[in-house]
């Protein structure tokens, strides 16, 4: 057998053993994080999202293509009717604190008009 595959059985066999008990059979290790802050999630107001959507001369049809969302997804989170997930919140952060964020991670391109 090659090299690859009695490596992985070797492995596997101590998880085994290391999963009914012996403990010597296992490597772990702490992983901490240092000096990184996290901001919290913030809880934006539908007058919140439309600002910031407004601010970035976004249509909703354009800010729900940006978030990977539809546009009825945008307005209901800008009639209060819905509250964007996580991951949208994250990204709302984003793009409050830098508006250029779109167009630097190239999710968006704006050219001048002619």
């Amino acid at each position: 057998m090659s090299k690859q595959f009695d490596s992985m059985m070797e492995g596997l066999t101590e998880l085994l053993e290391y999963s009914k008990g012996d403990k010597s059979k296992g490597r772990s290790r702490v992983v901490e994080v240092k000096g990184l802050s996290i901001t919290p999630l913030k809880h934006y107001t539908n007058e919140e999202l439309k600002k910031i959507r407004l601010s970035n001369n976004l249509t909703l049809k354009t800010f729900a293509e940006c978030f990977g969302v539809s546009q009825k997804t945008v307005e209901s989170w800008e009639r209060g009717g819905n509250k964007p997930s996580g991951a949208s919140i994250r990204l709302f952060q984003m793009l409050e604190k830098n508006g250029n964020v779109l167009e630097e991670y190239d999710i968006l391109t704006v050219a001048p008009r002619t």
